[in-house]
């Protein structure tokens, strides 16, 4: 044979190699060199370019798609919930005692005073039906302060030492966009909401740099096992403020940032936003650049915070809150705007979603910015409001895994048959030709994208229903849009997201081929090579 003329670094071949270029095009094999990838083709074509020194990844029959995009991730805070010493969710958890005994133990196994964390509780899936409270958690832990932070991340539950720790009393007001819970004496009873629970967790010690360097490892060793190698932050600084920065700064100068991190700042780190806001940063490289500002407008349709136009079912006169008053909120796109920011706005129910559409209008046609601004989570969007998306260019990054493991609940408890069927409207979306990204928001859902595709395709519930059919879209739309399309939500579609020459050599190996197997078997398919930069960062049976 003769030796290739210009060796690849990397050949992956005998197997289906799906592109997700414009064509969906299908070949055989794919050779990288310098991290990027030079030449897609027949298994002969690419045997060319073997030589020497080339690693050959023998596909055997598997099948090949870019490294999956996250296009709304928390992965600090994920990391965190790996280290946290109590898993307070459900399961493994059925009633408020069971967390309790898990604090308990915690406290048996560190010293008085020391902070004790937990996270992933979820009131609607424990027996009691209710948030655990100071009154739960003082008698195992009198001497360490304790909070648990909710799944939805918009609330937590702090014990009287963790109050008394973070200057929270029967006197602190509570903060704008949230709620300080109290017993019958006008005591605080623990329970923290929205911005009452970021106040809390701003203020907990032992959130140095050090402790979210190795919280973002954890994370980002999670996101490679599952074929992940870009993920979108939506709220750098959220958890850790200006130390979780500091962190990111850290492992990029290391060189230990695997994953490649698109940043969105959290709004309150932005100094000044009143005055003016700085303008980002320069661009960084292929490893973490953060050009985008994360704003909250509302909270959670499953803490009945998430703002709705119409009551929840469970509770008709209740619609949820705004975290801005929409003023306020279209004051801070435009400051955003000008700056030259683009900009991510949570958005839960509908009303809040109007209150974020009504405030990118005000912009005007943003062809021309550039900015790609962006609804995140957009899980109850009118047809009108996915209207007005569309006439504005405005993108969205659904959080599809609601249909799975809210699905039921959204159904049976908090907003009704007719509203639950359209939450993730991901066919209305595409029939509008709106841009959109997929994401499990982890830490809230579990991180694997092929659970997320399974979801966008089947619509099938935790209780196994199907919700909302009309809504699903075809399995090569739902790998689009953890790929390609989530890649076009940061700008970054020139770089990732299909398997063309020049692009990243960014590739997840699966076991089997996500367009063809049968639909509910979407989440069965196992990733068993993850691939970066040209590199092999992972492979084996994810965890």
């Amino acid at each position: 044979m003769t030796p290739a003329a210009n060796p690849a670094d990397l050949v992956l071949t005998g197997g289906t190699v799906h592109t997700l270029d414009a064509g969906a095009r299908t070949a055989r094999a794919v050779a990288a060199t310098g991290g990027l990838i030079t030449e897609v083709g027949s298994e002969r074509d690419i045997a060319a370019l073997i030589g020497p020194e080339t690693k050959v990844l023998d596909l055997a029959g598997r099948t090949v798609i870019p490294g999956f995009v996250e296009s709304h991730n928390h992965p600090t805070f994920f990391g965190l919930t790996l280290a946290a010493p109590v898993d307070a969710g459900s399961p493994p958890n059925d009633r408020i005692s069971d967390i309790v005994e898990r604090v308990a133990q915690a406290v048996r196994d560190r010293g008085p005073g020391e902070w004790i964390r937990g996270f992933r509780y979820d009131d609607t899936l424990l027996a009691d039906n209710r948030h655990p409270t100071r009154a739960d958690l003082d008698p195992v832990a009198p001497r360490n302060p304790v909070l648990l932070t909710h799944v939805s991340g918009h609330f937590c539950v702090a014990n009287s030492a963790a109050l008394r720790a973070v200057g929270i009393d029967a006197n602190t007001p509570d903060p704008p966009g949230g709620r300080i819970a109290r017993d019958e004496s006008g005591n605080p009873s623990g329970l923290l909401i929205e911005s009452a629970a970021f106040l809390a967790t701003s203020q907990l010690p032992g959130q140095d740099v050090e402790t979210l360097t190795e919280a973002l490892r954890l994370a980002d060793a999670e996101y490679l096992a599952n074929g992940i190698t870009s993920v979108h932050d939506t709220g750098v600084g959220l958890i850790g403020g200006p130390a979780e920065l500091t962190a990111y700064r850290r492992l990029h100068r290391e060189g230990a940032l695997r994953t490649r991190v698109h940043g969105y700042l959290f709004h309150e780190l932005l100094d000044g936003l009143r005055e003016g806001v700085p303008e980002p940063p320069e661009p960084g490289d292929d490893a973490f650049t953060m050009t985008g500002v994360k704003i909250v407008a509302d909270g959670s349709i499953q803490g009945l915070t998430g703002c709705l136009a119409e009551g929840y079912t469970c509770a008709p006169d209740e619609h949820g809150m705004l975290l801005l008053e929409p003023d306020e909120l279209v004051r801070r796109i435009a400051a955003l705007d000008e700056s030259g920011w683009q900009v991510a706005v949570h958005g839960n129910g509908d009303a809040a979603i109007e209150a974020i559409v009504q405030g990118y209008q005000r912009l005007g046609a943003p062809e021309g910015t550039g900015r790609r601004h962006r609804i995140e989570h957009c899980q109850t969007a009118r047809e009108d409001q996915l209207d007005r998306m569309a006439a504005h260019d405005v993108l969205a990054s659904f959080f599809v895994k609601h249909v799975y493991f809210w699905g039921d609940r959204h159904r049976d408890v908090f907003l009704g048959p007719q509203r639950a069927a359209r939450i993730s409207p991901l066919a209305s979306a595409r029939r509008r030709g709106i841009h959109f990204g997929l994401h499990s928001d982890t830490p809230v859902t579990p991180v694997p994208p092929l659970e997320g595709i399974w979801c966008a395709v089947t619509r099938t519930t935790s209780g196994g229903h199907t919700l909302g059919a009309e809504q699903a879209v075809s399995p090569l739309d739902a790998v689009r849009a953890y790929t390609l399309d989530a890649a076009y939500l940061a700008g970054e579609e020139h770089l990732k997201g299909s398997i063309e020459p020049g692009k990243f050599a960014d590739l997840a190996v699966l076991d089997g081929d996500p367009l063809t197997v049968e639909p509910q078997r979407l989440r069965d398919l196992r990733v068993e090579a993850t691939v970066r930069g040209g590199e092999p960062v992972w492979t084996g049976a994810p965890r």
